[in-house]
């Protein structure tokens, strides 16, 4: 059986086709599976009973769950847990700010790029995770939203408050699942689903230039953030593995040919964590300008999240601020970024499931898409 939640509303046009039956019927279902949360949409009054019972016997919807959550205490960034059908644990996190709900969504469990300086890195890639199961991470943080009034009205949200931005920021490289990543951004995008336009949409890599050429291809208008970390290439060699097989150089060729062609004002998030005593310097921020010349920048310096056991550590405020102020002189737009969530271990670089997680069953519980 298929899985719904993998399904995009052409897809469901067409089956609706190869039914005989007008294809409006694939705009109900999408409005009832993605805005009303219903897991059986094939119980949907009105539908064709051909359809309907078609549905029963083609499509089902994925299990996924919030297996846990947990509050931060300070900015209220919540952290999911959230477990797929086989078992396998993602972490999702939502972020509450003044004019935007976000949420960070994970496209593979675990991963395999294995950065020196981040924490989920050391779990390795267990396996992609499908569309529907990424797209189930917005669903059911969306109906968190609703059904959670108290954390709505502490953050002065309305009633009909919803998620605003997606940022393919969590676990795993999501160029490396470039086909369920695709198909989840044509789901994510959908007016009759969860519509929300591709520019509030991020896409964060690592610099996989395969996958980079095929999303840009397919969507032009997707935003895009790239991790930089490091300015030579022995360096980002040395703490982003990837680099040995796509170079920054390479990378940063690419983009500053497609930024040339476009005709709008896009620009390129580019991230760069910074660590103390190895990437941190003035010659560091120098090279940083340098590198990025030609191509349309927001940077963000992240100061790296420290985690257990790690040899890196986090610059001093005093030190971070003279790097920015150097990059900013030079002409970049550049800002400090502070990850959310931190008391909650939802930062940057901290999302991962540690193994007796991923063996032991949750205290409660969990709170299913339905």
């Amino acid at each position: 059986m298929q899985d719904m939640y993998s399904q995009s509303l052409a897809d469901l046009e067409q089956y609706c086709t190869r039914l005989g039956v007008p294809t409006v019927h694939a705009k109900t279902l999408y409005r009832r599976l993605f805005k009303d949360f219903d897991r059986a949409p094939w119980e949907t009054a009105g539908l064709p009973l051909v359809l309907a019972e078609h549905l029963r016997s083609d499509m089902r919807c994925n299990e996924a769950s919030i297996a846990e959550e947990s509050l931060s205490r300070y900015d209220g960034t919540v952290k999911f847990l959230v477990r797929m059908e086989d078992g396998s644990l993602v972490e999702s996190v939502l972020m509450p700010e003044k004019k935007r709900i976000t949420l960070c969504i994970s496209s593979q469990v675990g991963c395999a790029m294995a950065c020196t300086f981040c924490h989920t890195g050391r779990m390795g890639l267990k396996r992609n995770l499908t569309a529907g199961e990424i797209a189930a991470q917005v669903v059911l943080a969306q109906k968190w939203i609703r059904e959670h009034a108290s954390w709505r009205e502490e953050r002065g949200y309305p009633w009909f408050a919803a998620i605003s931005n997606i940022v393919f920021m969590g676990m795993g490289e999501p160029l490396d699942n470039i086909e369920g990543v695709s198909q989840a951004l044509r789901i994510l995008s959908d007016p009759m689903g969860l519509n929300l336009a591709l520019r509030k949409i991020s896409v964060s890599t690592a610099g996989h230039l395969d996958g980079l050429k095929i999303l840009l291809e397919r969507f032009p208008k997707v935003s895009l953030a790239l991790s930089l970390h490091a300015t030579t290439e022995r360096e980002r060699s040395q703490l982003m593995p990837i680099n040995r097989r796509w170079p920054i150089g390479i990378i940063l060729d690419y983009l500053r040919e497609f930024y040339r062609q476009r005709d709008d004002d896009a620009c390129l998030l580019v991230q760069y964590t910074v660590i103390r005593g190895v990437n941190d310097s003035f010659e560091h921020a120098d090279r940083i300008v340098e590198l990025l010349q030609g191509v349309p920048v927001k940077l963000n310096l992240i100061p790296l999240n420290e985690v257990e056991p790690s040899r890196f550590q986090g610059p001093d405020p005093e030190s971070l601020e003279r790097f920015r102020d150097r990059i900013n002189a030079a002409g970049v737009r550049v800002m400090i970024r502070y990850s959310k969530g931190q008391d909650i271990a939802a930062a940057c670089g901290q999302l991962v499931v540690k193994a007796e997680n991923r063996k032991s069953n949750p205290a409660s519980e969990p709170a299913s898409i339905s």
